[in-house]
């Protein structure tokens, strides 16, 4: 199971620039360098297509969107940065999208277009699990308030 891990230690901050530094010939600053430039790019693309919304929910870096960098480590692999964005859309509900740098920079363009292919279903699948809860709710309560207990 991975860790996020979103203010590291210097121990593990040294790690993940050595790290960064043979994956991908970067410098610790570099790599936060790319990420700040890299999250803030998908930040005001998600805000450009009208995705989030104004909430207090998530701390507004850009726009409604709350950025972090963080490091995931995993059991099976060295630390690895990475960045987060959180931010809501109509209906209340929060989303975050913690993406690795490494597997962003691969491919950038199709790594932003298989993310807004994803969001679309996910916010589907969402509302309609939403939808029929609301449902069951409402004919538990009809069931207990008009039933035969109390009829």
């Amino acid at each position: 199971m991975s860790k996020i891990i979103t203010e590291p230690d210097g121990d593990l901050q040294r790690r993940m620039g050595r790290t960064a530094h043979k994956l991908a010939g970067l410098t610790h600053d570099e790599v936060l360098s790319i990420m700040r430039d890299s999250a803030k790019a998908i930040a005001d693309e998600l805000v450009a297509q009208g995705i989030p919304i104004e909430t207090k929910r998530f701390r507004p870096d850009v726009g409604p969107i709350q950025i972090d960098m963080i490091v995931i480590e995993e059991k099976v692999t060295k630390p690895e940065p990475a960045f987060r964005l959180q931010f809501e859309v109509e209906g209340g509900m929060g989303v975050t999208l913690t993406i690795k740098l490494l597997e962003f920079l691969k491919d950038p363009a199709q790594y932003v277009r298989d993310l807004f292919t994803q969001l679309g279903p996910m916010r589907r699948n969402m509302l309609r699990m939403r939808t029929q809860k609301q449902e069951l709710n409402s004919r538990i309560y009809d069931a207990l308030t008009k039933g035969a207990a109390n009829g």
